[in-house]
């Protein structure tokens, strides 16, 4: 993570807030990743902060939404100034312990914090800017005493050596397996598309509005996957990872980095094309599941992805049929 010192200039604060949304952007999704490998409701800690025993596995999900809506702050300001958010992102890892994991975020944390809070800014120079840095860091004040009173609570309860949930060992073998991924992998990437749609248009209320909706359809469809993997007895895959001999995943492409469009029209006309593909994908794969939880789900999911590919066309035709919209 590059840290910046100082911000005097314009191009100061644009460095300092890209390479904070090329940290965000990652851990969005890391962190996420990380509850999804863990089993749900067996793991809790008493909340520092909320005051109460909490699941572990559903915090670390908050906290990975609560990044991703610093990364949607961070975009829609440096496009605000006049510049292109860029959508690189740090590397993710995914360890076989949980314990490690959460040292992991914790320290990823602790980082950030110091990026925001150690950058001297120039009195009254960007006071949006400023605040808006000061408010994220303090989210991460509360995510590292959140993380290591989760690190304690498994210490405590002789829980330090509980392993993450590993992949099904006939995976490559399973079409059902496969094609639950595929669409993990496809939700995946259209959920990031749609939200760097909202970055871009931050300005267009009717437009952002209707892309952060389905960002956020495709990321519960992702959770819901998840959750189905696991019953599946399997847990959802870091794309591109590589794994090491101590059986830990990295990945530096974890998320699709290319996203195309400038402006209005040319980012919906490739929305389009990417809803009509993962609606033919449901499709397609729906055939290989039998009666049951997983297909009643996948069902559901297909049903309101045809509701954005609806949606995606009259924005369309709407975008190409009035003058001056840009």
């Amino acid at each position: 993570m590059d840290k910046i010192k100082t911000v005097r200039t314009e191009d100061d604060a644009v460095k300092l807030m890209s390479a904070a949304l090329k940290h965000e952007w990652a851990v969005s999704f890391e962190y996420v990743t990380h509850a999804y490998s863990m089993p749900k409701g067996r793991y809790f800690y008493e909340d520092p902060i909320l005051k109460q025993r909490t699941d572990v596995r559903g915090q670390t999900i908050q906290i990975g939404i609560d990044e991703m809506y610093h990364a949607l702050q961070l975009g829609i300001i440096l496009r605000q100034m006049g510049r292109t958010p860029g959508f690189e992102t740090d590397a993710v890892a995914r360890f076989p312990r949980l314990i490690d994991n959460l040292k992991r975020d914790k320290m990823t944390e602790e980082k950030v914090t110091d990026l925001y809070q150690s950058a001297e800014m120039e009195p009254g120079a960007f006071p949006k800017i400023e605040n808006m840095v000061w408010n994220i860091s303090y989210d991460e004040v509360r995510h590292i005493a959140q993380f290591q009173a989760m690190i304690g609570a498994l210490e405590a309860s002789g829980n330090a050596e509980a392993p993450l949930l590993q992949p099904h060992p006939e995976r490559d073998g399973r079409g059902d397996l496969q094609a639950l991924h595929e669409l993990c992998r496809l939700e995946n990437a259209l959920m990031h598309n749609h939200l760097a749609g909202v970055m871009m248009f931050s300005e267009h209320q009717d437009l952002t509005q209707r892309l952060f909706k389905n960002s956020i359809d495709h990321m519960r469809h992702w959770d819901k996957m998840a959750g189905l993997l696991v019953k599946l007895g399997d847990v959802v895959a870091i794309e591109n990872a590589e794994k090491d001999d101590s059986g830990v995943e990295a990945s530096r492409r974890p998320m699709p980095v290319d996203y195309p469009g400038a402006d209005r029209l040319t980012v919906l006309e490739n929305l389009l094309p990417a809803e009509r593909r993962l609606v033919a994908r449901y499709e397609a794969l729906l055939p290989q599941f039998p009666e049951g939880e997983v297909l009643n789900q996948l069902r559901v999911q297909l049903a309101l992805n045809r509701e954005h590919a609806y949606t995606q066309e009259k924005l369309l035709a709407d975008a190409r049929r009035i003058q001056g919209i840009a």
